[in-house]
């Protein structure tokens, strides 16, 4: 900065001309609501926390530097505006002196230029950023109104409202104030018993007892649930890539449990984000860790590991400090914060806790992936022991019959010597074998006109080019002796001859092939056991064997073929009678000797026989223990012997029948990603401008300079992180989570900027309130419901939702709440409200994601066609009226009907939903086969009441859906509009009876077609109504 001024005169004019406005002179301005806005909007982007960025090394959010000496001037000099570089800088007419610069996106106002004058002339009081400093708990104010001097929450907001002028308004009607009670705490509306109960209540306490029922009530989970769950961005789905389904919704369940136990907040963000470090976790706890994993991933081809790794982690860290912080964290991923206190080393810090997950980067695109817990309960327990108990009788019994066998071994016989042609494929594929459908696929013939070497069929193909058919995953598999030749029998067609015919053996892959004639089928190259050649093509118009010793093709002892491919080039080929020239025992063929077997072990290269078998078998009989030969002896008469594994059949049956249905019950038990620490640490460094692979200064786990530190005693680790959350001289979580209670139940936060308490956020409408509810918060042992009771037993939450002229005024946004909440309600709500009223809700909690109706084909539109979510398959029954917190939710494609109404899709972490209004939502509500249906069921309840007049019907249903009756104009057109609905229906009977089928839930009334389509068009309509969709 320059020590000189330019243009004296022209600032000291406008000077003199602020001066005279005094604009702000008549009362002190304060440094958080007026100036430190100014600052953060003006100067700090270049004069501000981030060094890279700060020009001419000065800071103006310190007063150590805004103060400091630069050489016989400084930037302010308290008291001294005229004499403060800031004020002269921003009032001269010199271009390459002015600040902000002339070419600034937002050059200053007039008016912000005299309040930084004033403030500079009250001495330049700094403070601290009020987010950053522990909430202090102030006496609750006396105010003069006795209703409002109740309750510590209208004490504080009367004092606003009187600052501003306002008053506040009459409570809301009974019906208005249990509707507002019910869908705020559990998101479904009340039935009309319970107005009724509740209307009747005449004692004083007759709301509390009603709050206090539904804070008790199961429905209150499901509905606060969903906040969290868009904070913690859960979905069902990876995200990414192929987004496939995952497995996690056991913690969204935990989710909900957890609410529904009032867990105290602390212990709730302890399991969450460290469950898995706590001294012998539960399922419970480590389900609960699901909240790191909550994360979008990936396992695209061609995506680097180390940089989508550190993807997860910085996902990590803006989720956490968002969730539990309200800071924008985020910013210092490539460099200091620009305007909070927050570097970009301890960005890295903070990534650090995370950076030790045990985890892949890529997540295989599996359904299930490492860390996991499998939810098995004590039912389950019993279940599988019982399981355990009957294949131990089994496998007693099998001993039993073991040891009552005499057997002397017969030794190797004259025709266990003798090799012979066992037939592998005659008139059929082997059994369990798939054939291909390739090149038109596999294709047996027979009769006049097709050859055939023996039986009855011979398999042909008819090729132009390299053509083939073959088969795999034959469950009886050939098994390949040592000396052992494989064959075939083919037969050219004289006319049409092909250049070269191939034959292909399948083991763990293809690689064993011997061909005859020209090398041109393109399976295989060079000289060896991929591609054998065996000679000239065998004479056309006769049945030729070919034979191909096993060695040859690379095929050893023990081999097992389970598939065979017959190749070749143009021409007309048959094939028929293939199989092995063996001494092994083929099929369901067996060894006699156990001598025998045990040579054929010993030669095999892979003898196929259980891993602890196999360990003894290669020892050799000299080293074998007499209770190791008892094992191999065991096994022989057991699985191999032809004389006697037929004892066994029906036992090893009943075992794979129970081993079978235990692995079934086994796969049927949830599973649910978990958190898991590293054993290792893995080194965490600084990343230049956030670039995964452009590594700087190493670091270790640290929280944030401006904040407190680790608890003390916490371990430097994701605990520790967490008990530093939680701990009360934290000054953000409580303000942060009372801030969203807030905000949940009037609409709008005390704290509009809810994600973002730092510099650039907004100041609180009510900051004395707000520190007061987080203290009350910590004090009362961190219990949610408690706040809940707060803030919906408050006369401000009881007020009516009328505004006055006056107040419309003044406070148009309601800030100062002189009235009572309005706001449309959110999507779930609007939903599960529908299925309420009309009587389809399904009420089950918990389980995998549900699929309601939606539109079909989106899922395809955005999906790769190997995904497990590339097509939406709808659910039936009561599957499709569970409540909106069920539904599964694929993050590239989520539901639309909850889109529409500004539901995120739960890729990132969202602690403060839209709320539009657009012509879509009202097309929905109207036209969705969900509403529509819900309408047509809520219709079939008005008339199974059996009401004879058609006023009595309308009243009732207005009534089921508000909680009210309908005013006497209301009525008179509702009337009419059933009268023309009747009209329409009677002369279009296909109409009525589209609209009645509309949805899979069966019809319930004996109404006339025209009759029940008229009062689903009025039923329809209701659940259109303002007064349905909105918080009233």
């Amino acid at each position: 900065m320059n020590t000189s001024t330019k243009s004296l005169s022209s600032w000291m004019m406008l000077t003199c001309l602020f001066v005279q406005t005094g604009l702000w002179a008549d009362s002190a301005l304060s440094f958080s609501a007026d100036i430190r806005p100014l600052l953060s909007k003006y100067c700090v982007s270049c004069h501000g926390p981030d060094k890279a960025k700060r020009k001419a090394d000065l800071r103006l959010d310190t007063p150590e530097s805004a103060f400091a000496d630069l050489g016989g001037y400084a930037a302010i000099i308290p008291g001294k505006p005229e004499e403060s570089e800031i004020y002269l800088r921003m009032v001269t007419k010199e271009k390459d002196d002015i600040m902000p610069p002339p070419d600034a996106k937002n050059p200053m106002s007039r008016e912000d230029i005299e309040k930084l004058k004033q403030w500079i002339a009250e001495g330049a009081p700094f403070e601290d950023h009020w987010a950053f400093s522990a909430p202090v708990r102030k006496p609750v104010p006396k105010v003069p109104n006795q209703d409002w001097n109740k309750h510590p929450i209208d004490a504080f907001l009367f004092q606003k409202m009187a600052e501003k002028g306002l008053k506040p308004q009459v409570t809301a009607s009974k019906e208005t104030l249990l509707r507002r009670a019910f869908l705020t705490l559990t998101g479904l509306p009340p039935a009309p018993a319970d107005i009724l109960r509740f209307a009747d209540d005449p004692s004083e306490d007759a709301y509390e007892k009603q709050v206090d029922r539904l804070l008790q009530s199961r429905q209150y989970g499901e509905h606060r649930a969903r906040y969290w769950l868009d904070a913690a961005r859960y979905g069902d789905t990876h995200g990414l890539h192929l987004d496939n389904e995952r497995a996690i919704w056991p913690y969204r369940d935990w989710v909900i449990r957890a609410l529904n136990d009032n867990k105290p907040f602390d212990t709730f963000t302890i399991e969450q984000l460290a469950g898995d470090l706590l001294p012998n976790p539960g399922i419970d706890q480590l389900v609960a860790t699901g909240f790191n994993r909550c994360n979008v991933t990936t396992s695209e081809g061609g995506a680097i590991p180390e940089e989508f790794a550190v993807r997860y982690g910085v996902d990590r860290v803006n989720t956490l400090t968002t969730v539990w912080m309200g800071v924008t964290v985020g910013c210092a991923q490539c460099h200091d914060h620009k305007f909070d206190p927050f570097t970009q080393k301890e960005f890295y810090q903070l990534f650090a806790y995370y950076n030790n997950l045990d985890e892949k980067a890529m997540d295989g695109n599996a359904f299930i992936y490492p860390p996991t817990v499998k939810l098995t309960s004590d039912e389950d327990h019993e279940k599988l022991a019982s399981f355990d108990q009957k294949i131990e009788r089994i496998e007693k019994a099998i001993r039993v019959n073991l040891a009552s066998i005499d057997y002397e071994d017969p030794g190797r016989r004259a025709k266990d010597k003798e090799r012979k042609d066992y037939i592998w494929i005659e008139d059929e594929l082997p059994e369990g074998a798939k054939a291909s459908d390739a090149d038109g696929g596999w294709q047996f013939v027979s009769g006049s006109g097709f050859p055939t070497y023996q039986g009855i069929k011979s398999h042909r193909r008819s090729a132009q080019g390299s053509e083939q058919h073959f088969f795999t995953e034959a469950r009886s598999k050939l098994v390949v002796g040592s000396g052992d030749t494989l064959f075939t029998y083919v037969y050219l067609d004289p006319i049409k001859p092909p250049k070269s015919i191939m034959l292909q053996f399948h083991t763990n892959d293809w690689e064993h092939r011997a061909f005859w004639g020209e090398d041109v089928i393109p399976h295989g190259s060079g000289k060896g056991a991929g591609h054998q050649w065996l000679g000239n093509l065998p004479e056309p118009g006769q049945w030729v064997r070919l034979e191909v010793p096993a060695d040859s093709v690379g095929l050893s002892a023990g081999d097992r073929l389970d598939g065979w491919a017959f190749s070749q080039f143009d021409g007309t080929v048959y094939w028929d009678h293939s199989g092995i020239h063996t001494q092994i025992p083929q099929g369901n063929e067996g060894f006699q000797s156990m001598s025998v077997w045990m040579h054929f072990i010993e030669q095999a290269k892979d003898a196929r026989l259980p891993k602890d078998l196999k360990t003894i078998a290669k020892k050799g009989s000299d080293k074998r223990s007499n209770a190791e030969n008892q094992i191999l002896r065991d096994y022989f008469l057991e699985h191999v012997c032809s004389e006697t594994r037929f004892l066994f059949s029906a036992l090893h049956d009943q075992k794979k029948k129970l081993s079978d249905d235990k692995s079934k019950y086994e796969q049927a038990i949830p599973v649910s990603l978990v958190s898991k620490e590293r054993k290792e640490p893995r080194e965490t460094f600084v990343l230049v401008r956030g670039e995964y692979d452009k590594r700087a200064d190493q670091v270790q786990p640290a929280v944030p300079e401006i904040l407190p530190p680790l608890p003390k005693g916490a371990p430097n680790n994701r605990l520790g992180l967490a008990q530093w959350l939680v701990d009360p001289a934290h000054p953000l979580t409580a303000r942060v989570m009372v801030n969203r209670f807030w905000h949940q139940h009037f609409g709008r936060p005390l704290v509009m900027t809810a994600e973002d308490f730092g510099t650039q956020g907004e100041l609180p409408s009510h900051p004395e309130l707000l520190d007061w509810l987080a203290v009350e918060f910590i004090e009362s042992g961190w219990d949610m419901k408690h706040i809940h009771r707060l803030i919906v037993t408050s006369a401000a939450f009881k007020q009516s939702s009328t505004i006055s002229p006056q107040a419309l005024e003044i406070d148009p946004e309601n800030s100062f709440l002189s009235h009572g909440p309005r706001y449309r309600l959110d999507a779930e709500v609007l939903r599960d409200s529908a299925l309420f009223i009309s009587g389809l809700l399904v009420e089950k909690m918990g389980g995998k994601g549900v699929k309601p109706y939606q539109p079909s084909g989106l899922w395809k539109a955005v999906a790769y066609p190997s995904s497990t979510t590339a097509n939406y398959k709808r659910d039936k029954g009561d599957a499709l009226y569970r409540r909106s917190i069920y539904t599964f939710v694929k993050r590239t494609s989520p539901p639309p009907s909850m889109s529409t109404f500004d539901a995120p899709n739960r890729e990132a972490c969202t602690v403060k939903r839209e709320r539009t209004n657009t012509p879509l939502q009202a097309l929905t509500m109207m036209n969705d086969i969900q509403y529509v249906e819900a309408a047509r069921c809520f219709a079939e309840r008005v008339v199974e009441q059996s009401l004879p007049k058609t006023e009595q019907r309308l009243n009732y249903a207005m009534r089921l859906a508000t909680g009210r009756t309908l005013a006497e104009d209301e009525l008179k057109l509702l009337g009419n509009l059933y009268t023309k609905h009747m009209a329409t229906f009677k002369k279009d009977q296909e109409a009525a009876k589209g609209l009645i089928q509309t949805g899979e839930a069966p019809r319930i009334s004996d109404a006339t077609p025209e009759e029940l389509a008229s009062l689903t068009m009025i039923c329809n309509l209701i659940l259109n109504l303002d007064e349905i969709m909105t918080l009233n």
